[in-house]
């Protein structure tokens, strides 16, 4: 436990350090994360971490102004993951704005069961900005203080090169003695070994589909530089499946890619069957797009053109192929096999 301090003590330098005069931000629905979110403040604050909440001194004058300053400020977004977050406007606008300015989104989940029974999963702008982000789970109170590390592993990688955050992790590692190698690993199993970052320039030529392979599951995937008239926007114009770098609908840019070579790691729990993605069919011609694993459905979740989303018949599925057709473009649930 002294080791993993020490670790996290000097891996929380390097976030100060990077972050400079800006703060991470919690973002959050009253109702239902108050507690968990000013838990999650005071032990972020015991590393010294500069971290912006509204019940801490945070709001200076009008509301709205001081949420605007809050998310301007920010290099970092905590986004407490829950159904009533996604139905608050106010939260729904907070990261919106993030994600537009370019803040790096670190995903929290505070809720274990949605209303309807199932394991809770973000749905909506929530969903469709957290897709394919790693998050940290904090709906089992039993494993508070490891999920506090996993959180703050998850910062640094936002951030930090990967690769210098593996570093300091393992430094501790190196240090222990040869015959303590049955001692469990107390950061995020989920962060492979190792990691690497590599720069790509991506084009959807003639506005079609196209797809970049890499060795291993990938990560995240940001954008450099946006070199197309057409807006590069995630999970919308580029993103990843699997370990497959995508760009559509006439995007084209420079990004960076981070993955590893570990095949182990999963972006997605086994208990999440589902994501919600926005697909679209550009200039009313047939577009399709393979999935990572089989898909069980699809559901139109909200239309977004004026030709109509009609299944079977305006989108659909064919075994791990998401297609549409005839301007269909909406926000869609896909729900693995």
């Amino acid at each position: 436990r002294i080791q993993i301090l020490f670790e996290m003590n000097k891996l929380c330098e390097q976030v100060k350090s990077e972050l400079q005069s800006t703060h991470i931000m919690l973002s959050y629905n009253w109702t239902s994360a108050k507690t968990l979110c000013h838990k999650i403040y005071e032990s972020l604050r015991k590393y010294d971490l500069p971290v912006w909440m509204d019940q801490a001194g945070g709001i200076h004058g009008s509301v709205a102004g001081s949420m605007a300053d809050a998310v301007e400020n920010a290099t970092v977004m905590i986004p407490f993951m829950t159904e009533q977050y996604e139905q608050s406007k106010a939260c729904n606008q907070e990261i919106e704005y993030a994600n537009a300015l370019g803040v790096s989104i670190v995903p929290v989940k505070a809720q274990k069961t949605a209303a309807n029974g199932k394991p809770y999963r973000a749905k909506g702008k929530l969903g469709i900005i957290t897709a394919g982000k790693l998050y940290i789970d904090f709906t089992n109170a039993d494993e508070y203080d490891e999920k506090v590390v996993e959180l703050i592993i998850n910062i640094a990688s936002e951030i930090i090169d990967p690769e210098k955050v593996m570093k300091v992790l393992h430094e501790g590692d190196e240090n222990k003695a040869d015959d303590d190698s049955t001692t469990t690993q107390s950061y995020d199993q989920r962060i492979p070994i190792t990691v690497i970052t590599k720069e790509i320039e991506i084009s959807s030529n003639n506005f079609q589909y196209t797809e970049v392979d890499f060795e291993g599951p990938i990560l995240a995937v940001s954008l450099i530089q946006q070199l197309s008239k057409t807006p590069c926007i995630f999970s919308e114009s580029f993103g990843f499946i699997g370990n497959r770098v995508w760009a559509d609908n006439g995007a084209r840019g420079k990004f960076n890619v981070v993955y590893t070579t570990c095949r182990q790691v999963k972006v997605i729990s086994d208990q999440e069957e589902s994501r919600t993605i926005i697909f679209q069919s550009m200039h009313y011609k047939y577009k399709e797009r393979i999935m990572d694993r089989p898909i069980k459905s699809v559901e139109l979740v909200k239309q977004l053109s004026k030709s109509p989303c009609i299944k079977d018949e305006t989108f659909g599925f064919n075994g791990s192929k998401l297609w549409a057709d005839k301007g269909a473009r909406g926000v869609f649930k896909i729900t693995y096999a």
